[in-house]
Parts: C-alpha cells; structure tokens; sequence
C-alpha cells in the first residue's frame, strides 16, 4: 500500500477513537508535520513487522490512543512515536481485553475501525465466483440425478467457470437453487459469466 493512503487510514482510526472516547472535537492536524509524522510511522511499523496491515494500523492507533486517553497535553508525534511500536510489539493478551472494553465504552470494536480503512474494491464473495476445488464433486456422478444431488449439498453450486457445469444437464435446475440459496453469488457469477464472454 502506498504511505499517503495508509497515513489518510491511520487519522481516519485515530479520529474515530479519539473522537468518541476522549474529546469530540477533535480533528486530526493537516499539516506538514503530521503528514512527516505518519509517513516515519508507517516506515518504523514495515521495519518492525515486516508488512504494513490494516490490522496493524488499527492496533497501533488504538494502543496510541489508549495510552495518551487520560493526559492532557500530548502531540501527534508522541503519540505515533516508537514507543507505541514498542508497546503494539510487547502487547500482551490482557492489555487487549483492557482496550477492548475502553473500545466499547464508547460503542466501537477492533472490527468495526477495522471496517473503516478497509478496501472495498473486490467484492467480498469475489473468491467464490469459481471454486476450483469443487471441480472433483461436481464430476461425481455428472448428469445422473445423484450427482445434481451430491453437487447441491456439497458445493456452492452452479459457476460459469466451472468445466463441469457447462457439460452438466442439470445446469438450469441447479442455476434456479444456487439463484435461490445465494442470491447475491449468483447475481456475481451471471455478471462474471456476462463479462467473460
């Protein structure tokens, strides 16, 4: 991920918490400083760990805005300093659990700021439009009336991918259950299927 795009999630969470937990009127500062502030921070997370998650980021944030919650006066660059690097790589398990509940003090969770920076640009059944590993218990059987049955039991259903579900006879009966099981899958795979034409 690019440092401009992981300092604009990491104020988007720190904001979020800040915001609902210790002053509502707080903005996360535009300036330059700020900006050179994330930008080392994000460099100190990739040298610690090795990859920069959003995950990651989302821990950092709230291990940083825990830690300053009750002081008066602290700045940016304390906050997102290497200390808190240090203390999101010593966490221990108790420590979470005290976050969490501060977290929910406040009607928010590790999931739902995670929620915020997350990249919405695949679809989050994307994976499922074709599942090779079916291929084996759709061939079980083929165009037998036992095979339609062990196919809908045992896979996600009808794929346009799939080798097996084009030599299939059973192809419309099982396109109407997988229509009639998972809906939006289905509505995925016909515009897949549509595109790839």
């Amino acid at each position: 991920m690019e440092k401009e795009k992981l300092t604009k999630q990491i104020a988007t969470v720190f904001t979020e918490i800040i915001k609902k937990l210790v002053n509502p009127t707080f903005s996360f500062p535009k300036g330059g400083a700020a900006t050179r502030t994330l930008s080392t921070f994000v460099a100190r997370i990739e040298k610690e760990f090795g990859a920069v998650t959003c995950e990651r980021l989302v821990d950092a944030c709230i291990t940083g805005a825990y830690t300053f919650r009750e002081r008066d006066n602290w700045t940016i660059k304390q906050v997102f300093g290497p200390s808190t690097i240090q203390r999101v790589k010593e966490q221990k398990r108790g420590q979470l659990f005290y976050q969490n509940q501060w977290l929910e003090t406040g009607g928010l969770s590790r999931g739902g700021l995670l929620d915020l920076i997350k990249d919405r640009s695949e679809h989050p059944l994307a994976k499922y439009i074709y599942m090779r590993s079916e291929e084996a218990t759709k061939q079980r059987q083929l165009n037998r009336k036992t095979g339609f049955l062990i196919c809908q039991v045992s896979t996600l259903g009808w794929s346009p991918l799939s080798e097996s579900c084009q030599q299939c006879e059973f192809q419309k009966d099982c396109m109407t259950e997988t229509e009639r099981k998972n809906p939006e899958l289905y509505r995925l795979r016909i515009e897949y299927g549509n595109a790839a034409k």
